[in-house]
């Protein structure tokens, strides 16, 4: 296995079943606005960002109403009761995860190419990397290569920072040696549940976001 760059964490993914109203909810418990990105075409969904830092943000995935949801990623979503952290992304070189993966003995997809276009006009085109078994809730990650294409953190709204996340495991002995095979920067820690915790600093105070 070639030597690897250790990945980085790019993103965390909050869904919310209706877009206006999550960036609302975000609005009123960090004083920071979420900015509207752009449509996912194919996928059902849309998305709103908000920087949590140098080259790390936010992503708050809807459900897409000019699209059809029929098995979907938005339809999955719009059925959530209410807002949750659902997956996170680490930026990386995508032949290198697929290599820590074939060597711990994890399936992955091959990458796929996606984009969407700004509101002014920007196309982002990018390709992600999953699991061959990933669902949202998943407590391992997605990957992310941006191809050149400007990193969503540098033209998002700023005031928060990503203070602390962490994945939950009523096994986490075992999610922490998953995490040392894939070379994951990532605490993992005991909870009764599979799960995320992020702790943001925002300009009304620490807010937590939990699965």
């Amino acid at each position: 296995m070639p030597d690897a760059v250790v990945p980085e964490l790019d993103h965390l993914v909050w869904a919310v079943p209706d877009l206006e109203q999550g960036c609302a909810l975000f609005a009123s418990l960090t004083g920071v606005a979420p900015a509207t990105g752009g449509s996912h075409p194919g996928l059902g969904t849309r998305n709103a960002l908000v920087s949590l830092g140098p080259d790390v943000y936010l992503e708050l995935l809807a459900p897409d109403p000019q699209q059809d949801l029929a098995g979907t990623g938005g339809e999955w979503i719009a059925a959530l009761p209410a807002p949750r952290l659902v997956a996170y992304c680490m930026r990386g070189d995508l032949d290198q995860v697929a290599a820590r993966l074939k060597h711990a003995g994890i399936a992955a997809a091959e990458p796929r190419a996606m984009q969407r276009t700004r509101p002014d006009g920007v196309t982002l085109r990018w390709r992600v990397l999953t699991m061959g078994s990933f669902l949202w809730g998943s407590t391992l990650p997605f990957w992310i290569d941006w191809q050149g294409s400007p990193h969503p953190s540098r033209s998002t709204p700023t005031g928060c920072t990503l203070e602390r996340f962490a994945v939950l495991s009523p096994e986490a002995e075992l999610l922490a040696r998953q995490h040392d095979a894939l070379g994951l920067p990532i605490a993992a820690e005991g909870g009764a549940a599979p799960g995320f915790l992020a702790c943001l600093a925002t300009p009304r105070g620490p807010v937590w976001l939990t699965q």
